[in-house]
């Protein structure tokens, strides 16, 4: 949607570029939805340019918003290098490698989304086409996670470059909690937290059963009302006393409350590469619970605790079997998650044989 972010990871990828690459280094001009940003349509951000496209940025019109902004960076802003975050437009780049050959297009191919269970089987063919375009015509790849990169190499021949997300803008300095601040929604006593989407292939149900068979208090932020299904989970299991589901939070510092107070992180996505919320999740827990899938397992290097059923969580919950991640290996992944590190490599990525002052 743009930045400053207010959806997802793209977009806070997007916006901790622009915080961590000086205009000098290289200038960026990001591409905004101008609904979501109406009440601010300022063009400068950080020292970068916001530009807004009056197309929706989601859904299948994010197809066309996408090619608007492809077709402006080209031949408007006539930017040499163009990082694409995802592959909705990635359809216009055969167009474009041909009236442009020298341009430089990095694509971000997120999660193979294709495999989300949430898309109808023409959704998921038209996924599968644009991924294919963007593996063929983007000169350069980037995958979010080695598991992701090894299935894209072996899907197109294509090496793919690993970079993940940060999570270390989500540490606040510490504050005193204002006297007129809402008091926390959380369950009396000990509780785990969960920050998701609230869709199957992020194991809703399987977390929500297996806190509510286990006794074990939860607080699990997420857009409940966003789908039939996130509205039937809500209605089965809001009247828990141990659950607690609430909205999403987009203040930060509401936020960091909730995470301050949790016992440790609960985390269902079984798609995707590196899911931000988990490595958000990891600058505030030692104690992280993973659906045991490929992804996850590369993203932690196989540290903390893993479930493949309802069961085998309970299991783990009841049984307070959880194991932390010691202080030397948490250390360590954190190093491999800041934002000041991951955007030296996008800047390095989008230098290579283009001089240090390229505009992006």
């Amino acid at each position: 949607m743009g930045v400053p972010g207010r959806y997802g990871g793209f977009e806070t990828l997007a916006e901790q570029l622009c915080r961590h690459i000086e205009p000098g280094r290289m200038t960026f001009a990001v591409y905004c939805e101008r609904k979501v940003y109406s009440e601010d349509l300022s063009e400068d951000f950080c020292g970068h340019r916001r530009v807004f496209i009056p197309l929706r940025a989601n859904g299948p019109m994010s197809m066309l918003y996408d090619a608007a902004a492809l077709l402006h960076a080209r031949f408007v802003e006539r930017s040499p290098v163009v990082f694409l975050f995802g592959y909705s437009g990635s359809w216009i780049l055969p167009l474009l490698r041909l009236l442009s050959p020298s341009t430089c297009y990095i694509t971000n191919v997120d999660g193979m989304e294709w495999r989300r269970d949430k898309f109808s089987a023409s959704s998921k063919l038209l996924l599968k086409g644009l991924e294919y375009f963007a593996a063929v015509f983007s000169q350069k790849i980037i995958a979010d996670n080695s598991a992701l990169a090894e299935i894209f190499e072996a899907r197109y021949r294509r090496k793919a470059t690993v970079i993940a997300y940060g999570g270390d803008h989500t540490v606040l300095p510490e504050a005193p909690v204002p006297a007129d601040a809402a008091p926390l929604d959380a369950p009396q006593g000990a509780y785990y937290l969960a920050v998701a989407r609230i869709e199957p292939e992020n194991n809703t149900e399987m977390i929500l059963e297996a806190c509510d068979k286990a006794g074990a208090g939860l607080v699990f932020i997420g857009n409940w009302n966003g789908s039939d299904y996130g509205r039937r989970l809500r209605e089965r299991f809001g009247a828990s006393t141990h659950l607690r589901l609430l909205d999403p939070i987009y203040d930060q510092r509401v936020l960091e409350r909730y995470r301050r107070g949790a016992i440790g992180y609960i985390h269902g996505h079984s798609v995707g590469g590196t899911n931000p919320s988990l490595v958000e999740a990891l600058f505030h827990t030692d104690r992280l619970l993973s659906f045991d899938c490929a992804f996850n397992r590369a993203t932690l290097s196989n540290a903390g605790s893993y479930f493949a059923d309802a069961g085998q969580l309970a299991e783990a919950l009841a049984g307070e079997v959880v194991v932390s991640i010691d202080a030397q290996a948490l250390a360590a992944l954190r190093d491999t998650y800041r934002w000041g590190i991951i955007a030296d490599r996008y800047f390095q990525l989008a230098s290579e044989g283009l001089g240090a002052d390229s505009q992006a």
